[in-house]
């Protein structure tokens, strides 16, 4: 598989390619429209949207890094052994000068570029129709969503926590045109501006968006859970409580049931899910790459998947805490590499048969109950408002237990059992300036033993990650995050 760079200057996104092939073999890929009749109707415009989605599934984004940055640099996944598994994210162990660790920052650039030139040809696009101009506003909706979605994720993986310093330091290169190579050379952002045009991003698209269910695509319960979960982000309790609210009160969607809770990942649309992106075998970016092999041999599948991931024995005994939850049958012993540890099965594939292909789940309903429990609590809601929402989520998962009077150490505990393998775990604990605690005393962690500290808070300069060698290389007046080698 050939690896390119994409470096955010002077890199163009080329989603409008020219085709050549001849007879059946002459087909349009869903993301791609020839040159020369790009956007000229709504269904080449459709083509782009669907365009929007596709860097996202990558195995360097929503594909997988994503979610191993939220939970194998928290405390509920880590690697069965120091030889496999993502160690250096484990760890923290990265390095700047090192060609790239991540090309997550390439990423995000890519799919903002395909966001501006859609939102650019959207434009000039002429429709009449009420039916033309309602297709071609939820198209427009949904590049501006994409973009405050990537934008959110550059500012909350290059950036330190907003509620650190409000957002004052180091963010994103914020683009919001087609430019060239030298228009380009921008410095970065802080992270309030980088929110700022997230949050603009949001607005300008809620009217646009379409309520009806779209799964794989953003709607305006996907970009109204988005804008919750920013809010959230920064410490806007009120804010994060009222789009939540309107996420649960008003969306078609439903929480699944106990019966059905472990049967739901793996089926695609089902009722609580409001976003994920749609990954099949047909879909596989490359033979050895995409968001193919991200799924294979880490936490997610059969007992022949290896089990390089393992839940941590602190995640289990929580989850174990309280005898009848569901989510405990995510925990196995019967990996034929090693019965000795756990494997976790929460994402068996689509369909069950194929654990390779798994759809990231990006927006779900339990997580409004969530945002809407933490954010009543410390805004004007009141506990009894978030107990309300927190014991929704507590007795889906086990109905035996007993009510709780809301606070934010059992919000913060439900975030960890339920969005666990999702990426939350380790934002949400610098979100709030709390530590992220791995001791080696814990069973099979080992992050101290090879130099993590045991103890990580918002001042360790690690826990963002560095703007790579590579991409300074390209951009030498790219600032890199302090602490590390410029």
């Amino acid at each position: 598989m050939k690896r390119y760079v994409l470096n955010i200057l002077w890199l163009p996104v080329l989603f409008f390619m020219l085709s050549s092939c001849e007879g059946f073999l002459d087909t349009r890929p869903t993301n791609k429209v020839v040159a020369e009749t790009a956007m000229q109707t709504l269904y080449d415009a459709n083509v782009a949207v669907n365009g929007l989605y596709k860097d996202m599934k990558y195995q360097d984004y929503y594909g997988g890094m994503m979610q191993l940055l939220g939970d194998q640099r928290g405390d509920n996944i880590q690697p069965r052994m120091m030889s496999t598994g993502w160690v250096q994210v484990y760890t923290l162990g990265y390095d700047s000068e090192a060609t790239t660790y991540f090309s997550l920052w390439s990423r995000c650039y890519q799919t903002i570029m395909r966001c501006n030139t859609l939102i650019e040809n959207l434009g000039k696009l002429e429709v009449s129709s009420a039916s033309d101009i309602a297709k071609k506003n939820d198209y427009l909706g949904q590049a501006h969503t994409v973009r405050a979605l990537v934008y959110f994720d550059l500012a909350r993986c290059y950036g330190y926590p907003y509620m650190k310093d409000n957002g004052a330091s180091l963010g994103a290169v914020l683009i919001e045109e087609l430019t060239g190579p030298n228009d380009s050379k921008q410095p970065r952002s802080t992270v309030a501006a980088t929110y700022a045009l997230v949050l603009q991003d949001i607005s300008t698209a809620l009217p646009l968006l379409s309520k009806l269910t779209n799964t794989g695509h953003f709607n305006y319960w996907a970009a109204k859970l988005l804008q919750a979960r920013v809010y959230l982000y920064k410490g806007e309790w009120n804010n994060a409580y009222a789009a939540a609210k309107e996420v649960i009160d008003g969306s078609p969607y439903t929480l699944v049931s106990r019966d059905d809770y472990i049967q739901y990942w793996e089926k695609e649309g089902a009722s609580e899910t409001i976003l994920e992106l749609f990954v099949s075998p047909q879909s596989g970016i490359d033979s050895d790459g995409g968001y193919v092999s991200y799924w294979h041999n880490l936490w997610h599948g059969a007992p022949s998947a290896g089990a390089t991931l393992i839940p941590t024995l602190s995640w289990i005994d929580l989850i174990q805490s309280e005898p009848g939850d569901i989510r405990a049958e995510f925990v196995r012993y019967d990996s034929q590499y090693d019965s000795s540890k756990p494997w976790f099965s929460k994402f068996p594939g689509n369909g069950g048969t194929n654990f390779r292909y798994n759809n990231p789940k990006l927006f779900r309903l339990a997580e409004a109950y969530l945002i809407a429990a933490e954010g009543a609590l410390k805004g004007s809601g009141g506990a009894a408002v978030a107990s309300g929402y927190l014991n929704t989520i507590r007795k889906r998962a086990n109905p035996s237990v007993a009510d709780v009077v809301a606070t934010d150490d059992l919000i913060q505990i439900e975030r960890r059992k339920e969005l666990v393998g999702e990426g939350h775990r380790f934002f949400d604990q610098m979100r709030l300036g709390k530590p992220m605690v791995r001791l080696d005393g814990d069973g099979y962690n080992f992050a101290e033993s090879v130099g993590c500290p045991g103890s990580v808070t918002w001042d360790y300069f690690k826990v963002v990650l560095p703007i790579s060698h590579t991409e300074r290389k390209f951009y030498p007046e790219l600032q890199q995050n302090p602490g590390y080698t410029e």
